[in-house]
Parts: C-alpha cells; structure tokens; sequence
C-alpha cells in the first residue's frame, strides 16, 4: 500500500480538535473482523491511496459507531451520498458534504437532486461530486457497507492529506468552526495564548480539562486511546463568570475540579455544594456574558474599534448610556448589579420588568453601587475634561453654522476664510494619549468608591490597564487574562457571602474571582470606552499606520467642516432629490452607498469612503444586501487580479508593496553596476494630486472592458477556507478566493491544493471548499462594474449625492483601479521611456532614474501637460513638490528609494 504523507503539522491541528485521530485502515479495523480485510491483494493504487491519504477524526460530542456493524452494501454510492446530504439539510447542520445544497423552499427552487424529493443544488460542490463519481470511494462502499460509511459522512470528519504538507476536509463541521466552538464541557476551542499559558504551550487547547494528561502522554503516538465522554455538571459550568475561558486565565482547572469532587469523580455521585446551588437557582449565568463589551472573540473584554470614528459635536456621554438612565438609589443600584453580573439587559425607563430574587451575595452590593451610581452623578466630566486636555486659545473659538447650501446639514462648519494654515493648526490639536489616560484616570477615581477596589494595589493594576489600552495600536485588543492578572482577590471584602471566615475554599474563591472579573471587565469594556466615544474622535493617519490620534469633538467637528468643503471643492458631486433617493431605495440590484470620513495627513485630509452600507438597508454589515454586494465586489477584485498576474504589462510601471520595489530596484541596480563606468543618474519625482477623484469615469470604462473582455471569458470562483497553527502556536484561519478560466481550471480539490503548494506559500494547512462557481460571465461582472461606477451614492451629513467622476477612495478596489488607468496612460504618454532606465510608481506617486538628462526634462514636462491630453484628462502634478534634477547622486539603496514613493 502506499506510504501516507507524513503531514505532521496537519495531524497535530487535527489531534487538538477532535477526540480521535485515526487512519481510515485503523478505524475500520477497530469495527470487527471484517474490517481487517479494507486492502486487498489486487486492490487499484487509487483505492490503495485513497486508503493511505484518508484521516479519520472523530468529534468529541459524536455518537459511538454501530456495535455490530453490517459490512454489506444495500444502495449505490450516488444513492448513499444523496441519502446522507438529504439527512443533513434536514437536520440542519452543517456539513462541508452539504454544502451548495438545500431544502427546496422559496428561497432554493429547480429540479431536486437524484435519490432526494426535496434537495436541490445551488452551487457545485466538488468535493462532493467527486466523491459520488469515485471509482475508489465505490470500491470502499462494497468492503465496509452502507452502515459505516453512512457512520463517517455524517457523523465524523474525514480528510484527505495531500503531499508534501496539506490535506483538504471531504465531511464533518468545517474546520474553521470547530476553532472557536463551546463544548459541553465549558472548554472553548482555539483560545490562543489564553489556555496555552497554562498548558505549557503544548497547542492542545481544544482538549478537555480531564484529558489533558492523557493526550499528553500519547502525544508520540500515531493513534492515541479512546478519551472519555466529557464529564457535564462540573463545578465550572455553575460558577458564574464571564466566560469558560476564566476559569484558565485565573487558575487552571485541574485545582476546582480536585476541590470539589476529590479525585475527579463526576459531581452527580456527590452531594453539590449548597453555596453554588443558590447561586444558580437565582439564575447565575454560566455562559458568556453578552454585555455591550462582549466582543466576537473569546476572552476579549475590550477592542481599540470599539472607539474609532464616532462622529459628533457634543461632548457628552449619552443619556442613554447605563449609568445616566439609573437613579442613584437601591433600586438604580439593583438594576446596575443586575447588567454587570447576572446577564440583564437594561431596559428603558417606564418599561415592565419582571423582577428576580436576588442572590444573598448581589442583594448587599447594592449600597455600594449606589454610592457608585451617586459618584457618577456628582463627577463634572466636562471640567475634567478641560483641565486634563485643554484647547490651545486658538480652537476655543466656537465655529458658526455654515450658510453654504452644500454642506447638507453636517454640523458645524468652518468658515470660509478658513485655509490651509487654519487646517494645520487645528491638525496640531490632537490630545496625547498621556493627556487622555489622566483624564480616564480621574473620571475612575471620582467614580469607583475605594471598597470596589478593595486596595490601593488593584486600583494600580487597572489604572496600568488602562493606560496600556490607551497606548495600543488600531487592531490591536486587551483580554481577560491581562486585565485580571495580579488582581488581588482577598482583598475585595465585597465579593464575601457573609463576613468573617479565614478559610476559603477552593470553589468559593474561584466565583469571587468570577464575579470580580466581571466588574473589571463591565468597567473597561463598557464605562472606559463610553468616555473615549464621547469626548474624542480617535482615527488613525496617513503617516503613522496604526498609531491612534485622539481629537477633541469640538476639534474634529471642524476638522470635519473643513474637509467637507475642500472635497466639494475638487469632486463632481451631483446632489440627489427625495424622489431619487427613493427610487435607489426600491433599486433592483440595490446600490452601495459610501460614508464618508477623513484621515489626517501632515497637511491634509484625505476622504476615505465605507462602502460597507446600502442605501435603504437597516443593518449594517448583517443585510443581506450588503453581503451580497460586498460579495459581488470581491468577485469582481479577484477577478482583475487574475487579469493583473495573468498580463503584467496592464499595470505598467505599478508597484504594489515593497516586494514589487525590491525587485525592481534590484535589477536595475545589477544593470547600472554591469555598466563601466558607472552613468551619471538624474532622479525625478512627480507626485499627482487628487488621483482618484480626478480619474474620468469614460477612460476609466474603457481601460476595464480591455482587462476583463466582457465578449469573451467566463471566470471560475472558488472560495475556500484555509486552516493553520502559527508558529507561535494559534490557530489561524483565511478565507480566500481563487480564479481561473477553463484553460487552468483545477476542477478536483486534490489538485487545487497541489497546485497552491506549487504557486503560493500554502504549507502546513487544511483546506477546506465552501464554494465552486463555473459561470461567473466577465460581461455580468462588467454591468456590475458600470453599476458601482456611475451609481455611486455617497452620504454626506443627512443629504445623498453621486459622484460624477474619479472613483471613491476606500474601496478594495480603489487602489487596483487607480493603478490599472495609470498603468494604460503610461503606454499612451510615455513610451520607451525606461530605456536605460527605471520608472517606479506607488499608485500615483512617480520616480523617474535615468542616466538621459533630456529624457527626465520631457517626464516633467509631459506630467504638467497630461491634464490636457485627451486620454489623461483630469492628471494634475501637484505644484507643492515641484520639479528638482538630483544629479550627481550614486546609487541609492532600497531604503532610501522607498520613502521617495
């Protein structure tokens, strides 16, 4: 038989989600005698290969296989997997075996799959299809029967390795899901450094608590034993908390599970705790607390994008936030402790609601939440406010209602003696992150009375937090385990059921700890981030990536003024009426709309656009309109992308990281050291200003219909999920497209995958298909492209307006365009124009080398007379940097010509 794959990074992922890991010869061989007969002498080598590459994994909440299996074979292949895809879509669950197909409904209609009365196929689902037309997998039907293989599609997950070091899912729960999926247990799966701290950072953070030892011992073997059902009604799924990832973040668990049961028998065969017991009947939580903080990440209390962008003139925290609409008495007390501990949701003054017997411990919190909810009450946040990040004298001017008409109802504008050295002035006025952490710090020591704290040393330790959360970076997030380290549990008295008492049990600290990070976790994910979104405007820049610039409201809502006239000022923009508006509302297919917001530049703002709306669509980023838009304008990006590998030549000098400029750079550098003697080398750098609002949409036309032919190709869009352990150990997950046209068509998965090892980076990864389309026509993919060119809403304020010419900034697609019409002029204006030479562009940022002093003239004066060219119209140098011969220079390095571009 041939020798598997060896694939050692695929099995270690696998071995850390699910129960067994086993290969299909030894799981067959494990079901009775029979199965010692899967490989037979004569056996085709597909059937031998199909047989060494397949991994069985087997779910932790699977049933057992049948006891005493039927080896026989009743229904063909074809008629077997369709009884299984029928099963699942009737269950409703979700299977990588089902996918493309569903119910007949309204939603899903046509002719039903054969062997089904009620399943119809949407999209083509490879892996399935090949499955059903497998000789091979025919061959496994007859030797193990229609019980066991009915047993593996549905019930477990089966893999395919392909060498050297990948393997693609063929059934089961996509991978990508089991990651972050909750076991009855209470562990999460896919915790990253949370668990792995306390589990040595052997990556197995997908196994349950009382079978971690055992896994680690059989670590060396190919197939470990049989782990045990997990164990239910332990002690941590009633202690209340924030999350199950608590548990490990504080202590682990192996210490509340040998105080409570002794040595580890379940909890059912012992008397339960009187304690817990009422903390549950009054309705303790054991799940994760769905609190304004909770984030879509496991562990995470608090997220740097919970602040960024929040627009508005008023500093002043919301009279719907939490603590305004409470009264500072037991009952606004009751309710507050009622939100931050036993998952309450607030509700609204005068609205019904049904009241619960509080727990003994929560009932004398109350005094001290009241006090709180009284500090609340009496802080004068806007004197804090102005004492710990003032306004220089200049900004304290109160703007003036704007009485131009196309300001649309913004806000504040600026007026219009308002220049450039007014611009840079209030860019200058941003508080530093220092300045706001003194403000925070003073809002929580006026607020959070000196018993919830419990000691000087744990209000350190959240002020510290604090004050690294202020610091980070836009991406970046503070969990569970950071904000609860060094806490000091003992010394919060408040946490005691009743005074007094020296010893603590194991179970009883272990809910302080609980409840204690529930509060930590309610004070910065929701108070903490509530002041960041009333009082500033916290946005990144062009200049530094991902450092965050804090500006006053008062600031920005200038700022903003500002902008949004100079926009005015350089884009077309057409104002639409109400009748319009209503008409792009009913609009089949329904419009993109963009939002517009500015990101400061040294001198400037730059307009970026959220294209993440449609016009007329309540919610955001979960309509279904905005899903498939948003899907429509990644197909359409991945499309141009295939055309950009596919012919280089259409993006002309573009460069599109700094791998391109490397390369480039570096053969022109072995080119000019070949030379002897060396040339003399003149650099030009030409910047154009307003390039993507300054592009004509007709050129813009013209230059797509030459890339994507809408006469004459028809696209292949896969997308699939790619699965890995980083090095660091954490599980990471991509979701990905891949084009092709039926010339390079990979129609079989293991070949797809062969070919991404071959031509990218994929190595040590499953992957798993979520969808095959073989007809995407280039001529619906140009409609649409005509579609978001031309009907590009834009809301500015409370008015809508289309934009006429150039393209929004702040699209996916923004930049590729952008690139492809300037790569189409170069052919156009300058032709031969790298002869002896190089010509490098980031977007729209040019840098001309060349040896030829008359060549770098006429790039200059070619650049100043495009915006008269008829097939460059709009193409503007922008006077600011001017025009300079640097001669004389030597060669410059890679990183001295990076910052020229």
């Amino acid at each position: 038989m041939p020798r598997a794959p060896r694939c050692r990074a695929v099995r270690a992922l696998l071995r850390s989600c699910y129960r067994e890991v086993l290969p299909l010869d030894t799981f067959v061989r494990r079901l009775g005698p029979e199965g010692r007969r899967l490989v037979q002498r004569g056996d085709p080598t597909a059937f031998r290969a199909l047989v060494a590459q397949c991994l069985v994994c087997v779910p932790w909440d699977a049933q057992p296989p049948p006891a005493t299996p039927d080896f026989r074979q009743v229904s063909c292949l074809k008629e077997l997997v369709a009884r299984v895809v029928q099963r699942l879509c009737e269950r409703g669950v979700r299977n990588v075996l089902a996918f493309g197909f569903a119910l007949l409904d309204g939603a899903h209609s046509g002719p039903p799959m054969v062997f089904t009365t009620n399943v119809c196929s949407y999209l083509p689902n490879t892996v399935t299809e090949t499955l059903r037309g497998s000789g091979a997998w025919g061959l496994l039907l007859r030797r193990v029967g229609d019980d066991v293989l009915t047993y593996l599609l549905a019930r477990c997950a089966l893999y395919l390795l392909v060498a050297p070091s990948c393997a693609y899912q063929v059934c089961g729960p996509p991978l990508y899901d089991l990651c972050t999926t909750r076991h009855k247990n209470g562990s999460l799966m896919g915790l990253g450094s949370t668990l792995q701290s306390w589990n040595g950072g052997s990556g197995e953070a997908g196994v349950p608590p009382g079978c971690r030892s055992r896994r680690r011992r059989s670590h060396g073997r190919e197939s470990p034993p049989q782990a045990k059902r997990p164990r239910r009604n332990l002690i941590p799924e009633q202690v209340p908390g924030p999350s199950a990832s608590d548990f490990h973040a504080v202590t682990p668990t192996r210490a509340i599970v040998e105080a409570v049961s002794g040595k580890g028998e379940p909890l059912r065969s012992r008397r339960p705790l009187p304690l817990l017991g009422r903390e549950r009947e009054a309705g303790c939580p054991s799940s994760l607390l769905s609190s304004p903080q909770a984030s879509s990440s496991p562990g995470v209390v608090a997220e740097t994008k919970q602040f960024l962008y929040r627009c508005g003139s008023k500093e002043r925290l919301r009279s719907s936030f939490l603590l305004n609409s409470l009264q500072p008495s037991l009952t606004g007390a009751r309710r507050l402790v009622e939100t931050i501990f036993l998952d309450s949701k607030a509700l609204q003054p005068g609205a019904f609601r049904r009241t619960h017997r509080l727990p003994a411990r929560y009932w004398q919190m109350r005094p001290l939440f009241r006090d709180l909810l009284g500090n609340h009450a009496r802080c004068p946040y806007g004197m804090l406010l102005r004492k710990h990040c003032p306004l220089p004298d200049v900004a304290r001017v109160e703007a003036v209602g704007s009485s131009d008409k196309r300001c649309g109802g913004v806000g504040i504008c600026a007026p219009k003696e308002a220049g450039a050295q007014r611009l840079g002035q209030l860019l200058q006025q941003h508080s530093s992150p220092g300045h706001v952490y003194e403000l925070l710090r003073a809002c929580l020591r006026r607020l959070v009375p000196t018993r919830l704290w419990g000691s000087k040393h744990n209000e350190r330790r959240f002020l510290k937090n604090v004050k690294k959360f202020i610091f980070l970076g836009k991406y970046a997030k503070l969990s569970r385990q950071e904000l609860t380290w060094k806490m000091k549990v003992q010394d919060c008295t408040w946490l005691c059921r009743s005074p007094g008492g020296h010893c603590v049990p194991a179970a009883e600290h272990r809910l302080r700890e609980a409840i204690l990070t529930k509060f930590l976790c309610w004070l910065m994910g929701t108070y903490v981030v509530e002041l960041l979104k009333s009082f500033f405007y916290v946005t990144e820049t062009t200049f530094q990536k991902n450092q965050l610039f804090f500006f006053r409201k008062s600031v920005w809502s200038q700022l903003q003024s500002i902008g949004i006239r100079q926009h005015f000022d350089r884009v077309q923009l057409r104002e639409l009426s109400a009748a319009e508006v209503k008409r792009h509302q009913e609009a089949r297919p329904a419009l993109l709309m963009s939002r517009l917001r500015f990101l400061p530049k040294p001198s400037g703002l730059r307009p970026i656009v959220n294209m993440d709306y449609v016009v007329g669509a309540r919610a955001f980023r979960r309509d279904k309109k905005v899903q498939h838009l948003s899907s429509k304008v990644k197909t359409l990006f991945s499309v141009l992308n295939y055309e950009r590998v596919q012919r280089p030549g259409l993006l002309g000098a573009s460069l599109l990281g700094m791998d391109d400029i490397y390369r480039a750079w570096r053969a022109f550098v072995l080119r000019v050291r070949a030379q002897d003697p060396a040339p003399q080398l003149y650099f030009v750098k030409v910047d154009v200003m307003g390039a993507y609002d300054a592009l004509p949409q007709s050129r813009l036309v013209e230059v797509i219909a030459n890339v994507i032919r809408p006469q004459e190709h028809t696209y292949c869009l896969r997308q699939y999920a790619v699965v890995q352990r980083t090095t660091h150990g954490h599980i990471r997950k991509s979701f990905k497209r891949h084009v092709s046209t039926f010339t390079d068509l990979q129609p079989y998965m293991k070949q797809f995958v062969q070919q991404l090892q071959r031509t990218s980076s994929l190595r040590d990864a499953v992957v798993i298909e979520q969808s095959c389309s073989l007809n995407e026509a280039s001529s619906n993919l140009f409609d649409f492209f005509l579609h978001l060119v031309h009907n590009h809403v834009i809301r500015i304020g409370g008015k809508f307006y289309v934009q006429c010419q150039g393209i929004p900034q702040g699209s996916i697609l923004s930049t590729l365009l952008c690139s492809l019409c300037y790569g189409d002029m170069e052919s156009r204006v300058f032709p031969g124009l790298q002869q002896d030479g190089v010509l490098l562009r980031l977007v729209d940022d040019f840098l001309l080398v060349t040896p030829h002093l008359t060549q770098a003239k006429a790039f200059l004066r070619s650049c100043h007379c495009c915006v008269y060219h008829p097939t460059v119209e709009g193409l503007y140098v922008a006077p600011s940097q001017g025009f300079k011969i640097l001669s004389g220079i030597p060669l410059l390095p890679l990183a001295d010509v990076a910052p020229l571009l």
